[in-house]
């Protein structure tokens, strides 16, 4: 501790100021408080990382973390047959998505689609668990796994693989274990699947996202050729397609959609094609036409020489 001492005299008795300068050391709860914030750990947990390590902050942060790393796992491996029927599907999108300015050429526009699954709805509800959902499609999106089928813009990941994927915290695998430790529900990765647009000289390519209430999550790749360049740079034109893109995307998740412009099965319904069903989601006037007539009147509005969805997913949790 420094102690500082100033003499003044002017005429008077011989006063003194003392200024002290120490640096504040922590109380226990402050540091059981720091603990849980930045571990999420029981209190009963975060004061035995204290007691464990003799006070020292940084070392009852490491201990909490294996601690909770192996606790995790054996939580894991107890709750791992219980059924997972509830949970999330989750969307990332790079570049190309709604927001952003179209791009053309060799540049490829990256999105993924997952689902995670848990045991309850109150726990699919939770910060916590979509958050997880939320990291979990990020980590898919920035991946480098090369498409398996070049004739299809949509690739299946394989969960295995994607367990070990490494995360600045860990893996996948122990991104899940970590929560499963703290909640003590099983969670499980069901599926993911990537999406990377083709290379084209001459069509730009944009993705469109919707998710409802994280149960129902549609991805459409939109495909368009204008007539001129000059086009991208027009905020008119811009604003006209994100709205177009919004609705397609609603309206995928809305309808049960299998198919774009046919149906995917003899026995499926006309509603399921996309082309066929009325363009509800856009509103207005365009509510009650169908949605390929729509698309073909903005394709003209705009003199555009294409204007297509080249392909898309829906996803339902607990559906195929």
């Amino acid at each position: 501790m420094l102690r500082f001492t100033q003499a003044v005299r002017c005429g008077r008795p011989l006063t003194r100021n003392r200024f002290y300068s120490s640096i504040p050391t922590k109380s226990r709860v402050q540091l059981v408080a720091e603990l849980r914030k930045l571990s999420n750990a029981p209190i009963i947990k975060a004061r035995q990382a204290l007691d464990e390590n003799n006070g020292d902050f940084d070392a009852a942060v490491q201990w909490l973390e294996e601690d909770m790393r192996k606790s995790g796992a054996a939580k894991a491996e107890k709750v791992k047959d219980r059924a997972t029927s509830e949970g999330l599907i989750s969307i990332s999108v790079l570049g190309g998505g709604m927001g952003s300015r179209i791009r053309s050429g060799p540049g490829r526009v990256k999105a993924s689609i997952i689902e995670l699954n848990c045991e309850s709805d109150f726990v699919s509800r939770t910060e916590e668990f979509a958050r997880l959902a939320n990291d979990i499609s990020e980590i898919v999106a920035h991946s480098q796994t090369q498409q398996e089928d070049t004739s299809s813009p949509f690739t299946t990941l394989s969960v295995e693989d994607l367990l070990h994927l490494s995360h600045k915290s860990g893996t996948v695998g122990s991104l899940i274990t970590d929560l499963i430790a703290r909640i003590g529900e099983n969670i499980s990765l069901r599926r993911a699947m990537l999406l990377t647009s083709p290379t084209s000289s001459n069509t730009a390519y944009r993705v469109a996202s919707y998710l409802h209430q994280g149960r129902v999550g549609a991805l459409d790749l939109i495909s368009l050729r204008p007539s001129q360049s000059s086009l991208f740079n027009d905020d008119s034109f811009i604003g006209d397609l994100e709205k177009l893109e919004r609705a397609l995307a609603k309206q995928t998740a809305g309808f049960m959609t299998l198919g774009i412009s046919e149906k995917r099965n003899l026995e499926d319904e006309l509603e399921t094609v996309l082309y066929e069903q009325p363009f509800m989601m856009l509103g207005g006037e365009n509510a009650s036409i169908p949605v390929r007539k729509v698309l073909d009147q903005w394709q003209e509005k705009w003199g555009l020489e294409e204007l297509a969805v080249s392909s898309f997913a829906r996803w339902e949790v607990g559906r195929d």
